[in-house]
């Protein structure tokens, strides 16, 4: 819907008073579009204008143009300097507005209704010949006729609204282009555009344009909104004049000289450049106009999108007043600040983002960091724009050299100008589509490891292969070749064996990263190569380097392979194993290849001690060469030493290594002859394998230890027997573990009669004297008491050879 409203000073209007008032609008105007445009109607002639302007002199007054958003309408009003009101005082103006919803100015520019012929003199003229409220077609009627090509009273055709909006002919892009260069006036418009793009952004303040000539104002306004995309035109508010800039709701602004305040710009005159120099966005446009570039303006304007690419942009409000002081002003003191709220990065905003992806794609290698992270991001968000392509130097000297779309660019090695300074973010989004650049984004991550994990999903085109030699052979340590390898294997890259082979064993020779770090980090395809290298490097490496690479985790990532080639390498690894039977088989096999210090592999892998089972697999596996290492030699008697002597298990093992290793079954007879001597039970049997024991060793000691739990539960005339038939050595240790077990009154009588009769047999028992000595008064009574009860001989015997206490 579109809604036309005229404002004057009129005799009597449709209230029926007098005055400044609306005299006439479309049928059926709601009563919100009338109070939108009650703030657009108000004019002021400039400062100096005549008081009493003829005829003539009022053709001078400049025409206020003025656009805004109002909520949900688009308001246009166009004011025009009329001199006397109906009283005959001076003041008049006539205010013309069109109202219509922001879809209905799809496309177009607000200032290209600059000339509209919605604005005709004569069909406003007409409707403004009666201003009698009872003229019901002023009010009634729609607006523009009874049917569309109605022709008013003084013969001029009507516009039909049915038809939309029609905007005028003062200007378009080429011509606007045009007066430019002849004017010379591209320094001037990059200030312009520096300051308009600041307003926008930040949503305030205000840029103010002076010229004695209305309309060259109107025509910079112009190629302002030609500069932005229509949808930021569309929210672009403006007035091409006002008496008053410094409190007009607009973001530009036009007025005469006269009224210019300080920091506005003066239209007519010489251009000075001060301040800071002109935003990327506003010189590349600049540039753009100077070579008549429109279609980069348009690519630009692509990129952009609405303001939610650009940051915020506020339409006037009724009766409100912005922030005053100019947006020149602001550009220069908080204009950077307030880009950088509006989603740029370092005080870079979108519209600067934009185009600096243009100034990239033709070349431009000054294009900071901080401007290509704006830029990735809107490509990021709003996908990569077709025209990178076409507008890249890529292209062009694709098309020069008439090569295809998917040929490589200059396959001597140069890049296009930009290249080289493309930061990683905007190299990853482009990588899409320009393959140059996901090559050089794939670079840069070579070079920077701490992007990798950002890098988009890319396939290389020939691999670069002299780019991954260098990497691999570069690498600092064996995690960071893993992770050149997985880049390659991610996108592509020109990787082979034998180079990986050679890298990954250059880090291992000099114990340079952590061997399971890189295995995990290879990539499944490349895991091989890359412990092939390892194991290669490691193998040739110092002694020391190669025990401090060879961690339990590092052993464990090698895994099962074949050492023969590798026998150092190979015999740490399997020293760390944790099965260390197959891993002993596999240590005896690699002597044969040249392993040294096979003895020290084999004590850490038997460390700690071996269990019957194991035993049992090593003499029935191994058998014949475990004699030859001392380690292996030394397990059949650690494992007696440990396991209970009289248990199934233990005599079964014992009886297979006196059957399988002779030459080991030492340890493994005694166990047999003292199960055999505890099953017989005899004293003599008993005796007789005592006798032939030499107590020192831990077997000989838990033999012992053995024998005399079982003679313990014997009569003491038994045990007497046994110990007159034994060597000194094992009748001291015999006694020894008796009075070890802390005898109770039974026991300790026991141990009184079996010391009176080894000294009534002469045989020498000082570790019993030597405890008889030491018991006490009562407790000797008490032995004493107890050997009478027994034999009254005995009692006395042990009396007599007691020389402290009765």
């Amino acid at each position: 819907m579109i809604w036309r409203l005229t404002y004057t000073s009129a005799a009597r209007g449709p209230t029926g008073r007098s005055g400044f008032q609306f005299v006439a609008m479309s049928q059926g105007t709601p009563p919100d579009v009338t109070r939108a445009v009650t703030a657009y109607m108000a004019y002021r002639p400039p400062p100096g204008a005549p008081p009493a302007p003829g005829p003539d002199e009022l053709a001078d007054f400049p025409t206020a143009l003025a656009y805004g958003r109002e909520g949900p309408y688009a308001v246009l009003a166009r004011c025009r300097y009329t001199g006397r009101d109906y009283s005959g005082r001076y003041g008049n103006f006539l205010g013309q507005a069109i109202v219509a919803t922001p879809e209905e100015m799809a496309g177009l520019r607000p200032i290209e209704f600059w000339d509209s012929p919605v604005w005709d003199a004569h069909w406003w003229d007409a409707r403004l010949r009666s201003s009698s409220p009872e003229d019901s077609g002023l009010w009634d009627a729609p607006l523009g006729g009874s049917s569309p090509g109605d022709v008013p009273g003084d013969g001029a055709p009507s516009w039909d609204p049915s038809a939309g909006l029609p905007p005028g002919a003062a200007f378009d892009p080429e011509s606007l282009a045009g007066r430019l260069g002849g004017d010379r006036s591209h320094d001037r418009l990059a200030a312009v555009l520096d300051a308009v793009a600041t307003v926008l952004v930040a949503g305030h303040g205000r840029v103010v344009l002076a010229a004695e000539d209305v309309e060259l104002i109107a025509r910079w306004i112009a190629v302002v909104s030609y500069s932005l995309p229509a949808e930021l035109a569309a929210g672009l508010s403006f007035t091409t004049y006002t008496a008053d800039p410094e409190a007009a709701p607009y973001l530009v602004v036009g007025t005469v000289p006269a009224a210019c305040p300080e920091g506005g710009f003066r239209l007519d005159g010489p251009f000075v450049r001060t301040g800071a120099p002109p935003g990327r966005f506003a010189q590349v446009i600049a540039d753009c106009w100077r070579s008549r570039d429109l279609d980069g303006i348009d690519a630009v304007g692509e990129l952009i999108g609405g303001a939610d690419g650009s940051g915020a942009v506020s339409p006037p409000e009724s009766g409100a007043t912005r922030v005053p002081g100019g947006a020149h002003r602001a550009n220069r003191s908080g204009g950077e600040d307030e880009r950088a709220r509006s989603g740029g990065s370092g005080g870079v905003s979108r519209l600067d983002g934009a185009a600096a992806l243009l100034a990239l794609c033709r070349g431009d290698t000054s294009v900071s960091a901080e401007e290509q992270v704006v830029a990735a991001r809107l490509v990021r968000d709003r996908g990569v724009p077709g025209w990178v392509r076409s507008a890249g130097p890529w292209e062009q000297q694709r098309k020069q050299a008439g090569m295809r779309p998917g040929d490589r660019l200059d396959p001597g090695g140069r890049l296009p100008p930009a290249l080289p300074v493309l930061g990683y973010d905007l190299a990853a989004a482009l990588a899409e589509i320009v393959p140059e650049a996901a090559e050089h984004c794939v670079r840069l991550a070579l070079a920077d490891p701490g992007v990798r994990r950002r890098l988009p999903a890319v396939r290389l085109r020939d691999g670069l292969p002299e780019d991954f030699r260098a990497a691999l052979a570069g690498a600092p340590d064996l995690r960071a070749l893993a992770e050149v390898v997985g880049l390659a294997d991610r996108v592509g890259g020109a990787v082979d064996g034998d180079r990986v082979i050679a890298a990954a064993a250059a880090c291992a020779r000099r114990g340079a990263g952590e061997v399971a770090a890189a295995v995990r980090a290879a990539p499944a395809a490349w895991r091989e190569a890359v412990i092939a290298g390892i194991v290669t490097g490691l193998e040739s490496a110092p002694p020391e380097v190669r025990r401090a690479m060879l961690t339990p985790e590092a052993c464990a990532a090698l895994g099962d392979r074949d050492w023969t080639r590798a026998p150092r390498t190979g015999g740490l690894v399997l020293s760390a194993r944790a099965d260390r039977l197959t891993a002993t088989a596999e240590l005896i096999a690699l002597e044969a290849h040249g392993l040294p210090d096979i003895e020290d592999l084999l004590g850490v892998l038997w460390s700690e001690a071996p269990t019957v089972p194991e035993c049992r697999w090593l003499a029935e596996r191994l058998g014949p060469p475990l004699p030859r290492f001392a380690v292996l030699r030394a397990l059949p008697r650690r494992v007696f030493d440990a396991v209970p002597l009289d248990a199934e298990e233990t005599l079964r093992l014992a009886r297979l290594i006196d059957d399988r290793l002779p030459g080991l079954a030492d340890a493994a007879r005694t166990v047999l002859a003292y199960g055999d001597a505890l099953r017989a039970g005899s004293e003599e049997e008993i005796a007789r394998f005592l006798a032939a024991s030499r107590p020192g060793g831990p077997l000989d000691e838990r033999v012992l230890a053995g024998v005399a739990r079982m003679l313990a539960g014997r009569s003491p005339l038994s045990r007497v027997r046994v110990l007159i038939a034994t060597p000194d050595a094992v009748r001291d240790a015999l006694i020894r573990h008796w009075l070890a077990a802390g005898p109770d009154r039974h026991g300790r009588a026991d141990l009184a009669e079996i010391g009176v009769r080894l000294a009534d047999a002469n045989i020498p028992a000082t570790l019993l004297e030597e405890w008889a000595d030491g018991l006490g008064r009562f407790d000797r009574r008490r032995i004493e008491s107890a050997l009478a009860d027994r034999d009254p001989r005995l009692a006395a015997a042990w009396r007599g050879s007691r020389r402290r206490g009765a």
